[in-house]
């Protein structure tokens, strides 16, 4: 678990001499926070993973992007209207006879459960643990709109290095590999490297360190958070970029022995997964409101 703001780190023991620096800064940075308002069951990984789902989408709707409505609405559009078929039924089996009523109540019942079936196969499969998605315009010599989507989930295996996918359609300033081909590559990025410094030298050459320290991921279990991000122009017909960033990160980096949510803590990681996902930062007077 995260220490606690009043423990001290000296007791605290680092042995991959690649994450010390990146541990010994996130301690500093977390010694500055306020104290965690949120408490959660650190028994409960359900509650831990709703606590940091609610800090990510503050945290992304913070970054002037405005919330999509689609999926709310088809929550509340399936659920109500399977509850008014329910009450409708009824309601008219205490007007009439129960033999006469057994029509409605049949499609009563059968509305009830196809509707909850389409609301249950809405929540699997089209939006898969999403807790996010929004776009944001912004004005840079043109109108560009970020898209923004994002997923999260955990596991209860260790957190791996971060994945990352950038799509051929890039800016020159967008972190990837000018010499590339002209093809989708993959990145692997520790969480503490921009990816402006990624060297334009292949990861596989022999001799070369590696560049990700998974101590510095923490443990098991972990909080996943699976991010796509595209900007267009044009009313969306032309791609400017495009980008999928798979990160994890151990919970408890996030979570304290007393059950507090280090919110200052999720805010940087969700900030360097922006980052290394290629947003581009807008100056607050060129964001366009929709």
């Amino acid at each position: 678990m995260a220490p606690t703001k009043k423990r001290s780190a000296s007791g605290i023991a680092i042995p991959d001499p690649l994450a010390s620096a990146s541990s010994s800064h996130a301690l500093d940075a977390m010694a500055t926070d306020p104290l965690p308002i949120v408490k959660v069951n650190t028994a409960n990984l359900t509650e831990i993973k709703a606590a940091l789902d609610d800090l990510v989408k503050q945290y992304l709707a913070d970054q002037s992007f405005t919330p999509s409505n689609l999926n709310p609405s088809i929550h509340l559009a399936l659920g109500y209207s399977s509850v008014l078929l329910s009450v409708g039924g009824m309601l008219y089996s205490l007007r009439v006879s129960f033999e006469e009523s057994k029509p409605v109540l049949w499609i009563s019942v059968i509305g009830y459960f196809v509707l909850q079936t389409a609301l249950w196969a809405w929540k699997r499969w089209v939006e898969g643990g999403e807790v996010f998605r929004g776009k944001r315009r912004r004005v840079i010599k043109r109108i560009e709109t970020d898209h923004l989507r994002a997923v999260t989930s955990t596991s209860l295996d260790a957190p791996t290095p971060p994945q990352i996918t950038f799509s051929p359609h890039n800016r020159p300033t967008t972190p990837s590999n000018p010499s590339s081909p002209r093809s989708i590559s993959s990145i692997e990025l520790s969480p503490s490297t921009s990816s402006d410094a990624i060297p334009a030298l292949p990861s596989n050459l022999p001799g070369l360190p590696a560049a990700t320290s998974t101590a510095s991921l923490g443990e098991a279990p972990t909080y996943l958070l699976h991010l796509e991000l595209s900007t267009t122009s044009n009313n969306g017909k032309s791609l400017i970029h495009k980008s999928r960033v798979v990160s994890g990160r151990g919970v408890g980096s996030f979570v304290d022995a007393d059950g507090g949510v280090e919110e200052g803590e999720v805010r940087r990681w969700v900030a360097g997964v922006l980052s290394d996902a290629g947003l581009v930062g807008a100056e607050e007077e060129g964001l366009k409101a929709d």
